[in-house]
């Protein structure tokens, strides 16, 4: 699917434009197309872009492969740029999603492909039919605006991971069961996940801001410097929700160390009150009903009643004086 905005220079916005006006619409002064391209025959948009657009055949075989980590390249009258937005997946193995956007940005135009709708930029595009002054500003803030949007979209996955975070803590504190380590691992890989993903796209906007570039007005660059510092503190949060993350991981093996411990505390205090029972036990054989020799005392009734007495007793006095000692 093809769709297209065209800021005239008369200050009217169009939405019907066809595919044949784009070399006319492209030679305007002051005017600002921007062509979205997404799903749809690649071999279509690998025409369009080559034939009508005039971008390069790497750059554009870069654009329609979809397999790449953020970047910017140069190809001189154009910017060939990839970023990502980040989502969280309420189904799946992962708990994090990404979809890539391939943009051209040069005076004049931006057009983007990207596989799946995209709901950052999907914002941008209705801010810009309802108010034409993101396209009036030209192509550089049309960038910002969608770059921004994309930041804006990081936001509510680092809340959402942040919130399983503390419910893990609360978990451990209560009961450290087992399912709780692999969702930690879980959450781990997908910090890990945004960070290969974030890292490089902060570094296209510190490009964008610090490099010179014959398709960006260097008037314009202050622009990125905005978005670069949003990436910085996402950075900082992302390694703060790691580091939350590493201390829940140590309390819940703590928590299962201390819980281990009680067990063996308990199951050993049994033992040892059962030790003096076993030995009463193993000594005289219990042979209380069938009289072997002529001890009538220790194979009577007598016999059997002092030795149940003791059975009992030695277990209560050596409880209470482990509890005594605080031992237990």
């Amino acid at each position: 699917m093809i769709r297209s905005l065209y800021f005239a220079p008369d200050g009217k916005i169009r939405t019907d434009v066809s595919q044949g006006e784009f070399v006319l619409l492209l030679g305007e002064d002051d005017g600002v197309l921007w062509v979205d391209m997404y799903g749809g025959d690649r071999e279509q948009y690998k025409q369009l872009l080559e034939t009508i657009f005039n971008f390069h055949s790497f750059a554009v075989d870069d654009a329609l492969e979809q397999t790449h980590i953020p970047k910017v390249d140069d190809w001189g009258k154009y910017l060939y740029l990839v970023l990502f937005e980040i989502g969280f997946n309420q189904e799946g193995e992962e708990l994090v999603f990404q979809d890539e956007l391939d943009l051209f940005f040069g005076p004049g135009f931006l057009v983007t492909y990207h596989q799946d709708p995209i709901e950052s930029l999907d914002r941008v595009w209705e801010i810009c039919q309802r108010d034409p002054r993101y396209l009036k500003r030209g192509t550089p803030y049309l960038l910002y605006q969608i770059g921004a949007s994309l930041v804006d979209g990081h936001l509510p996955v680092f809340d959402r991971i942040e919130v399983m975070i503390d419910e893990l803590e609360d978990q451990i504190l209560k009961v450290p069961r087992e399912d709780v380590l692999e969702r930690i691992f879980l959450l781990k890989r997908a910090l890990l996940h945004i960070r290969r993903m974030m890292v490089p796209q902060q570094e296209v906007f510190s490009k964008l801001y610090h490099d010179e570039y014959l398709a960006l007005d260097k008037n314009e660059r202050y622009l990125y410097r905005n978005i670069y510092d949003h990436y910085v503190r996402l950075t900082d949060l992302m390694e703060s929700l790691r580091e939350l993350l590493v201390s829940s991981l140590e309390i819940h093996l703590s928590a299962t160390n201390n819980r281990m411990n009680q067990v063996v505390k308990t199951l050993t205090i049994i033992t040892t009150m059962f030790m003096p029972i076993t030995f009463v036990t193993s000594f005289f054989g219990m042979n209380f009903f069938q009289k072997e020799v002529a001890l009538t005392v220790w194979t009577g009734w007598l016999g059997l009643g002092i030795s149940l007495l003791f059975i009992l007793i030695i277990p209560i006095v050596m409880f209470l004086w482990m509890r005594r000692r605080a031992w237990m």
